[in-house]
């Protein structure tokens, strides 16, 4: 093996070793802290827009709060919310509206069977 070949194979390791750093340390997702303060409003826009655009309906100051108390949940280590502030499953019902109900078809009329006696 002569030495220009030698140093393609270090530059080829090189490179390729540049790839897998760029993959694993560049490309990843990002993850809650990440996110900075200066970054809430775009991604609460960013969701509401996309909320919006399949019809629903969540202003962007109602997504920041949410994204907020979704930051403070983490940080608290996911406890469970007391008995008293857990909605009954009543409470629940009441604050789904229901859906309305598609109208009955109306009856199709039939002609009556003929009988082999009616000639």
């Amino acid at each position: 093996m002569n030495d220009g070949f030698a140093w393609w194979l270090i530059v080829l390791g090189i490179a390729i070793g540049v790839g897998l750093v760029w993959v694993f340390a560049v490309r990843l997702p990002r993850t809650e802290s990440d996110v900075g303060p200066s970054e809430v409003p775009i991604e609460a826009d960013w969701i509401s827009r996309n909320i919006e655009s399949y019809g629903g309906l969540a202003p962007q100051p109602l997504v920041e709060e949410v994204l907020e108390l979704h930051r403070q949940y983490l940080a608290t280590g996911a406890t469970p919310l007391p008995p008293a502030w857990q909605p009954g499953v009543a409470q629940a019902a009441s604050l789904v509206e229901p859906s309305p109900q598609p109208a009955a078809p109306p009856p199709v009329d039939t002609p009556p069977a003929n009988t082999a006696g009616d000639d």
